[in-house]
């Protein structure tokens, strides 16, 4: 899969998926990583992010290691207003998402309304994540959930839009999706820096980062701003 950008860093960029194959979407989630895997999958995003964003003050990937008691908040954005929180709670896994172009998006109407049936079936297990003010479930499009019992992720058997771009799940969670070469062109572009996808397979392999490789990685920031950086997300460090 090959990723565009549309947008540079300095005006918040937004990376889209070329490749239509790519199917992830709440029709078909199969490819979507177990919860724990899923849970690393963001952190690792967040912590080499992390390296880079230092002087943005906000990445398009976050991980928020100690979110509540017991409970852990990975997020995407693409600087367009759209957005993913993944919930990790002794539940299981709730994922709300909010793509601004779709057409089954809150705003569609006015007074906004949530698209019918969006949260029909969410388990009674999940109101924390629902209730959660940080999350604006009011302009919610779709909603993906595993309980940690299950074998499988779910959503709502919704009728969906006309519209082909449906509820903006394919673009949001593909972006869970990429492998180490393509997040490290991905960090290249948006920061217009140079990443060797070694560093992120690395990091994807859930092994510590060294004071070496994070100077590597960025040679401009001190190793304790560094460092400092990737203890926020919580990821293990030398």
């Amino acid at each position: 899969m090959k990723w565009r950008v549309v947008r540079r860093r300095s005006v918040m960029s937004d990376v889209l998926p070329l490749d239509d194959s790519t199917l992830i979407s709440t029709r078909d989630l199969s490819t979507l990583p177990a919860i724990e895997s899923l849970r690393q999958r963001l952190q690792q995003m967040a912590a080499l992010e992390s390296v880079f964003a230092i002087e943005y003050g906000e990445s398009d990937y976050s991980f928020h290691p100690k979110w509540g008691r017991s409970q852990q908040m990975g997020a995407v954005k693409n600087g367009s207003g759209d957005e993913l929180f993944a919930h990790f709670t002794a539940a299981g896994c709730c994922i709300i998402g909010f793509a601004h172009e779709s057409a089954m998006s809150p705003y569609r109407t006015n007074p906004p309304e949530l698209w019918p049936g969006l949260l029909s079936s969410v388990p009674a297990d999940f109101k924390s994540s629902l209730d959660e003010p940080a999350f604006d479930i009011q302009s919610t499009t779709f909603v993906v959930w595993r309980l940690s019992s299950d074998d499988a992720w779910h959503t709502d058997d919704l009728e969906y839009s006309d519209d082909s771009y449906d509820d903006g799940s394919n673009d949001l969670l593909s972006r869970l999706l990429m492998s180490p070469v393509e997040f490290a062109e991905w960090l290249e572009e948006n920061y217009e820096v140079d990443v060797g996808a070694d560093i992120v397979t690395h990091v994807f392999k859930n092994r510590p980062l060294s004071t070496a490789q994070l100077s590597d990685l960025n040679p401009d920031a001190s190793p304790a701003i560094l460092k400092q950086a990737v203890t926020e997300t919580g990821y293990p460090l030398q």
